[in-house]
């Protein structure tokens, strides 16, 4: 869905959990019923087997679903994601002065970026 002052100001009134979801590369809000976690795997081509086959056992799901999918997790406490897209920080900022999400925001892609060369170089190893 498209994040417009409009429908901000309305979600304030109307839903205190309008906060949980998930922003997109391209700016576009996602509604989490079921979670971040399968939020984000219903966004991918494979099934949910699928996906959890692929993650690594040393990795977090969580961590590597937001790598995969470029998403930004919101949650009214706190939001978690790559380095944001232009889209993504000009919806970020808008829900943010209307009171929909707070300042905190962990960046993710310097973990990220250890990670993948941890396992670059235990490949190398073997």
């Amino acid at each position: 869905m498209k994040i417009t002052e409009e429908l901000l100001n309305e979600m304030k009134i109307k839903d205190e959990n309008f906060s949980d979801g998930l922003i997109k590369p391209d700016g576009d809000y996602v509604r989490i019923p079921r979670g971040h976690l399968h939020g984000m795997m219903e966004l991918l081509p494979w099934t949910e087997n699928e996906i959890w086959k692929m993650i690594p056992d040393d990795d977090s799901p969580l961590f590597w679903l937001i790598e995969k999918t470029g998403c930004v997790l919101t949650d009214y406490n706190n939001s978690i994601g790559m380095k944001m897209t232009p889209a993504q920080q000009t919806v970020f900022d808008m829900m943010r002065k209307h009171g929909v999400l707070t300042d905190d925001y962990y960046d993710l892609t310097k973990q990220r970026e250890k990670v993948r060369e941890a396992r670059e170089q235990k490949e190398n190893r073997k």
